[in-house]
């Protein structure tokens, strides 16, 4: 890889994160991209060189967001070929880098605090709901797997057992992220992940009706 492509790979990292802080700091309706390349140290139109606007900054946020998340699902894979003990475990690891890296929690932080659903902001509430839609279809994709490889019922209600798993991590993030009510998310989310996934493969409420 040629000098100059490294450089400008680092550049596009640099602008990121500044695009992050920024968000963290004010949420995502109140930044401008002038606020940005100030905080970065560039000029407004070196960060057009890499981005055309807050969406595409934030776009590129998520893709990171999702290859740290993806690397560590397909490495928990190669160590165990079970679907459902993977999940699992990538689980737990989303709230360890929840609580532990500085990245994904000033992420989650916007995502869930700092997005504002105005008519202003539509395109980024578009880019949330792609993602969202994205992450769903890989939750299905897990519970069919667990269920064709016998670690979950063969009656299981996908479809709410799918809405019971986004109800709970979005309430646990939430709540960790809320400054009300502090505690350790080491301590309590292997008990409550422990919880929700128990329920998915034994609470009868979450099988088909007959």
């Amino acid at each position: 890889m040629r000098k100059t492509k490294i450089e400008a790979l680092k550049t596009k990292e640099h602008l990121m994160l500044a695009a992050l802080e920024t968000f963290y700091s004010k949420g995502i309706s109140r930044s401008s991209l002038n606020e940005i390349a100030q905080n970065a140290g560039v000029t407004r139109g070196a960060l057009y060189w890499h981005f055309k606007n807050k969406e595409d900054l934030l776009d590129a946020i998520f893709q990171r967001i999702c290859d740290d998340i993806e690397n560590c699902l397909q490495g928990d894979l190669e160590r165990n070929t079970d679907s459902w003990e993977s999940f699992c475990q990538s689980m737990l690891r989303f709230f360890e880098r929840l609580e532990n890296n500085p990245i994904h929690y000033k992420f989650y932080n916007i995502l869930f605090l700092k997005c504002e659903h105005t008519e202003q902001n539509e395109a980024i509430v578009a880019l949330v709901q792609k993602y969202q839609q994205l992450w769903q279809q890989k939750l299905n994709t897990m519970l069919a797997d667990s269920i064709r490889q016998q670690s979950l019922p063969t009656d299981l209600d996908t479809e709410l057992a799918a809405l019971f798993i986004k109800t709970g991590m979005d309430g646990l993030i939430r709540q960790y992220l809320s400054p009300a009510q502090p505690f350790e998310l080491s301590r309590a989310a292997p008990r409550i992940v422990g919880i929700m996934l128990d329920n998915l493969q034994n609470h009868v409420l979450l099988r088909k009706a007959v």
